[in-house]
This record gives C-alpha cells, structure tokens and sequence, in this order.
C-alpha cells in the first residue's frame, strides 16, 4: 500500500528489498553529473537524496502525532470517533505499525548505504596513500640516485685534480732536481776555481810570511839583544829571568800602596775626574771583560778598544802627571818620568775590574780566563804604553798578587786569625769567616786570570812579552818545592788551575823540562797530599789523568 502524500510512487513501494535500495543508490550516483565514480560527486548526490528522505521522514511522524492525538479524542467525542474511523482506520489509510516498519527498514538501508560510503572512502583514501607513499619512495630514490651520481661525479673530478697536481709536482721536482743538478755543478767549477785561487795565495802568502818571518827574526834579535843589555845592568832578583817570591811581595805593597795614594789625590779634586771624564771612561771599560767569549775577532775587537783608550789617555799631556817608576814592580832610575795621573788611575781602574770579572767568571771555568790574559798583556805590550821597555801590566799583577798570596809564595797553616788574613781569607762584618768552599773559588779564579796572563807566548810576535812566562814557572816550582806540612786545600786547588790554565803553555815553550814539572805535580806531589786528606790533591790527580789522554800531551 503507497505511503500517504508520497512525493514519487516509485520510491516508496512496499516490498522494496536492500537489493533494490543499493541498485538505486548505484544508478543515482553513476548518473549524477560531473566526474564519472568519484568519491566527491556521489557524496553531494546521496546527500540530496538522504535530504529528501528526511523530510518524507518529518511528514510521517506529523502524521503519527495526529494519529495519536486523534486517537484520544476518540473516547469523548462520537462525532470525533467517526471521523478517526474514516481517516485512520480504512484499508486505505494511514497504517502507523507498517509506517513504523517501513521507518526502520528505510534507516537501516540507510545506515548501510552510508557504511558502504565510508568504506569507499577509506578504500580511496588507503589507495591514494599508496600512491604518494609510492611517488615519495621513487622521488626518494630518485634524489639518492642523482646523489650518487653527483658523488660519483665530484670524486672523479677531484681525482683528475689530484692526478693532474701530482704530474705538476713530478715536473717541478724533475725541474727543481734539474735546476739543483745545474747549480752543484757550477758551484763545482766555482769551488774549484776558489780553490785554485787559494792554492795560488796561499803560495803568495807563504812566501811572504817567510820573507817576513825572517825580518822579524833579525828585529827581534836586535831588540832582544838590546833588552839583554839593558836587563843586565840591574842588580839581584831583577835581572830577567831571575825571581825572589820575597823582594816581589815587598814591591807588591809598595805598588799598591802608590795606587790607593794616586785614588786619594784624584777624590780630592772633583773638577780634575770631571774634566777628564774618568767616570764615563771606567764605565766604558766595565763590559769589555764580559764580552770576551773566546772567539778571536771579539777579543781582537776589546785589545783594540782597550790599546785607543790608553794611548790617548797616555799621550794627554794636560793635567797633574806621576812619576812611572812608582807604578813598576822592577823600579828603574830610568823610568823616573812624568805620565798623566789620569792614565795610571784608568790602569788601576781596569786591574780591579779584572780581578772582579776573573773571581766572578773563572772559579768554575778558569779556561775563560784565556781571552782576558790576551787582550790585556797584548795591550800593555804595545810600545806606546812603554816607559823605557816597562810595562804597566805592574799595576794588573800587583793586584792578582794582593788578593791571592799564595803567588807570592805565603804558606800555611791556617790555625789562627792571622794565618788566614795572611792566606788571603775574608772576614764578614759580624766577625764570621767566609766558607772554605768561597775561599778556594776566589783563590781559583785569580790563580786562573794570573796565569792567562802570565802564560802567554810571545815567540812569534813583534812585541816584548811585558811579563814573560817564566814567572809562570817560578809560581808553579814555588809552590811544588814549599814544604809538604805548610801546604793548604787551596795550595793544591791554585796547583790545579795553574796546570789547568798553564800546562800546555808551560809545554809548548819549555818542552820536555816543562812536561817533568807537570808529572811530578799530578803524580808525588799531589800523593802527599791526597795522604793528609786534601780534596785539592785529589783534583790535581784527577786532572793528571785527564791530561795523559789528552792527544797534544801525547805528541809533546
């Protein structure tokens, strides 16, 4: 039976199955305009279409509401009951249960038609997810395959580069290979060219240094002649060659004494050390002795220095002037004339600047002291600074010999107070004595700059040695023929630094004779002494052993 006021008799035919409901919900959505199956067209269709059914819906339960309000109107009314009879109650009428059926059945096609629907949905939207996952995948692959090949790309171009830098590097190194080739081999053609030269000037030299060997030889005959002559007309102990430890210490004193009455003069004219600049002049001198390394140049360089210095300050004829015989260790009536004050007290200035620098710098290496005894004894040889053949080296010696006594010959023991100032001892301000470890170094580096000067060999020079080796030899035997009980520690550490400094100077003018007094000093003489228990001797010793491996020992 047709639903009241149905809008469209097809629809709404009763019997209509499940079946029927989807083939129309198909044929609606393949007929809707737009694009042919897709999700979105048939979602606005069906939506239209459930919009009607919804209002049919609305219209039915209008009319089960006035069923009902009708039915209760029934009981009270005769007339209302006839008219119900008639509306409600015909065959062909409204039938509330089949419209309550009909309801039911309509939603549950419609519950299953929109289950249908979202099944569709998740099916598209699972394959449309396929889809990009798959298009992610193949850009992915994509990039990493373009990736690769830009790799691959980038290490065949670095490994041209590489390639072609290591051709450039085989070149430059066969060009600089080449260029070296090259330049050793005119290097070769230069040194033998340098070396022909040589060869040829040494030729020139050598028979030039004959020639002049041998007129050195005659002038040096002549002068010695002459010094001889004059040596001769002196008396005792100063005849050349002729020593008394006694007469030089008392000529010591008297020396010193002289100096400290010239350094009283001079402080007590200020104007006179301003006008000759005497304190800008000891300034100058004060680093000369430190420069000393033992390279020749730079002890030629202070000789130099020193030799300008003196002989202006020598040949200043203004101001207050002394007599040089004062200064002289061998007085001479001859040598009783006038030099400038200035220049003796730039001398004293320079001995004491010596004695610091050599009891400074030469206790631990007294091998350092050989620099300072050349460029001192070569400048105080020069004519120039001669008074009738006398030197004032004087000065510098009379200094070594006052700070170290045993040059001049003193001797032990050291038992009381006045035994060690007379052994040359320092004693502190508050009474105490200084350390025997301190007193031999300062008796060590005296005896070592004593006997760099006094051991130098003037045989192949111009100039007169101004203090001649032989007084090295007089120190040396003094102290090997004292007494063994009046011998000190520091007799034979000053022993030590004689042979030390000395040996080889003693060797090479004296020979064989020079070589005895050395043996007897490493070998009895220093066994007596290591008996009494002196580390002194010990060292002397020591330093004997050493010196028997030395190659020049050997070969003397």
């Amino acid at each position: 039976m047709p639903l009241p006021d149905s809008d469209s008799e097809g629809e709404w035919e009763e019997g209509s199955s499940d079946a029927d409901l989807f083939a129309n919900y198909g044929s609606i959505c393949s007929s809707s305009p737009g694009r042919t199956g897709s999700p979105r067209g048939a979602r606005s269709i069906c939506a239209v279409h459930a919009h009607n059914l919804a209002e049919k819906i609305n219209a039915l339960d209008l009319k089960a509401k006035e069923y009902s309000l009708a039915s209760k109107l029934v009981a009270t009314d005769n007339k209302s009951n006839q008219e119900f009879t008639l509306v409600y109650l015909q065959d062909t009428r409204f039938n509330a249960r089949e419209a309550a059926i009909l309801e039911e059945q309509f939603q549950e096609k419609v519950r299953r038609v929109y289950e249908a629907k979202r099944q569709d949905d998740l099916t598209r939207a699972r394959i449309e997810k396929e889809h990009r996952e798959r298009l992610a995948r193949e850009a992915e692959e994509a990039a990493r395959k373009a990736e690769e090949i830009a790799r691959q790309q980038e290490m065949e171009r670095q490994r041209h580069e590489r390639e072609k830098r290591e051709r450039e590097q085989r070149a430059a190194e066969a060009a600089r290979l080449q260029a070296e080739r090259v330049r050793a081999e005119e290097e070769r053609k230069r040194q033998a060219d340098l070396e022909k030269e040589a060869a040829l000037k040494r030729q020139r030299d050598a028979e030039e240094a004959r020639a002049r060997a041998e007129r050195d030889t005659r002038e040096r005959a002549v002068r010695e002649a002459a010094a001889a002559l004059h040596a001769a007309s002196r008396p005792g102990p100063r005849i050349y060659g002729r020593k008394s430890t006694t007469y030089e210490g008392v000529e010591m004193q008297r020396v010193i004494a002289s100096l400290h009455q010239l350094r009283h003069t001079v402080r007590q004219e200020e104007g006179f050390s301003k006008a000759k600049k005497l304190t800008t002049i000891r300034r100058g001198l004060r680093p000369k002795f430190g420069q000393l390394n033992g390279e020749r140049n730079q002890t030629i360089g202070v000789r130099d220095f020193l030799k300008t210095t003196f002989v202006e300050l020598r040949s200043d004829q203004e101001g207050p002037v002394v007599s040089a015989n004062d200064f002289f260790l061998n007085q001479d009536p001859s040598c009783d004339v006038p030099v400038p004050v200035a220049f003796v007290w730039t001398v004293n200035e320079l001995a004491k600047l010596l004695v610091m620098q050599v009891i400074n710098e030469c206790a631990m290496k007294p091998g350092t002291a050989d620099p300072i005894g050349v460029a001192v004894i070569s400048t105080f040889a020069d004519e120039r600074l001669l008074v009738n053949g006398h030197s004032f080296i004087d000065i510098v010696i009379a200094r070594l010999l006052k700070k170290n006594p045993i040059l001049t010959g003193e001797l032990g023991p050291e038992a009381t107070e006045s035994d060690r100032k007379r052994l040359g001892w320092i004693q502190e301000e508050d009474g105490t004595w200084e350390s025997e470890e301190n007193h031999v170094n300062r008796m060590v580096g005296l005896t070592a700059g004593y006997t760099a000067i006094a051991g130098r060999n003037f045989g192949n020079s111009k100039l007169i040695n101004p203090y001649p080796i032989f007084n090295l030899w007089h120190a040396v035997a003094t102290v090997l023929n004292a007494p063994a009980d009046k011998l000190t520690n520091t007799h034979y550490f000053v022993m030590k630094t004689f042979l030390e400094v000395g040996a080889r100077k003693l060797v090479d003018v004296y020979g064989h004779q020079a070589k005895k007094l050395v043996e007897l000093a490493v070998g009895d003489w220093a066994l007596r002494g290591e008996t009494q228990g002196f580390s002194g001797a010990v060292s002397v010793k020591a330093f004997g052993k050493f010196l028997g491996n030395e190659e020049w020992w050997k070969m003397s």
